[in-house]
């Protein structure tokens, strides 16, 4: 018999000797909202934002992957030039203009 993972958030929050209280406040939702979230992560229905946002809460970097089976060697059917990129670019420094409330230095020129 498998024994059941208790999920990333609420393994690395237990192992800094943090409670659920002080999640919460680092992350600026209710102690309920974090007990929610670590059963949502080990059901598999968290949410990559919130997930993003807990790992910054507990002092972690965030990493999302995607690996292909069986070795394959599959290559990316869309290929990014760098207009791409930098549309991407001033898409997240809008983004972050609008959750902050100021225009941010834009370093796409140049």
């Amino acid at each position: 018999m498998r024994q059941q993972h208790s999920g990333w958030i609420r393994t690395i929050r237990l192992q800094q000797n943090m409670q659920g209280k002080q999640l919460a406040e680092k992350m600026k939702v209710s102690p309920a909202r974090i007990s929610v979230l670590e059963k949502d992560e080990q059901r598999g229905a968290v949410t990559l934002k919130m997930m993003q946002k807990a790992a910054e809460a507990l002092g972690c970097r965030f990493v999302y992957a995607l690996v292909p089976q069986n070795g394959s060697q599959a290559k990316p059917k869309i290929r990014l030039d760098s207009s791409h990129m930098a549309q991407a670019k001033n898409r997240q420094v809008e983004e972050l203009e609008q959750a902050y409330g100021r225009q941010l230095l834009n370093t796409t020129q140049g």
